[in-house]
């Protein structure tokens, strides 16, 4: 998921509002990283709360009329450009939710 994160900012450099865009991406590329290389743990406590976060975006930027994210006939409409910001952010706040869960996994040692 880093390299999906770390290319999802990466594309965001020609979009109107790469101030917002960019570091909405870095968060979780960053988390993903920390998790990767077993830093997560000091996460958890925040990992439900940006999950939560990304997730209220979702809804926020859902468009008034799915026209689906493809650009079938060229020029992109406002709906189509919410709804490709609205699935960015579902996706991350998905994933921060499985980071949480699997990071909340109790492993038993049999001795």
């Amino acid at each position: 998921m880093t390299v999906a994160f770390l290319y999802a900012t990466a594309v965001q450099y020609n979009d109107p509002d790469p101030y917002y865009w960019m570091p909405i991406y870095l968060i979780p590329a960053t988390i993903s990283m920390l998790i990767f290389f077993g830093r997560g743990n000091s996460l958890k406590p925040i990992l439900l709360i940006l999950a939560l976060i990304y997730l209220a975006g979702t809804y926020y930027m859902w468009p008034a009329h799915w026209e689906g994210v493809a650009l079938q006939h060229g020029m992109k409409t406002i709906n189509i450009e919410e709804g490709r910001e609205s699935l960015g952010l579902a996706i991350v706040g998905f994933t921060l939710i499985v980071y949480f869960l699997a990071l909340n996994r109790h492993k038993r040692i049999i001795t």
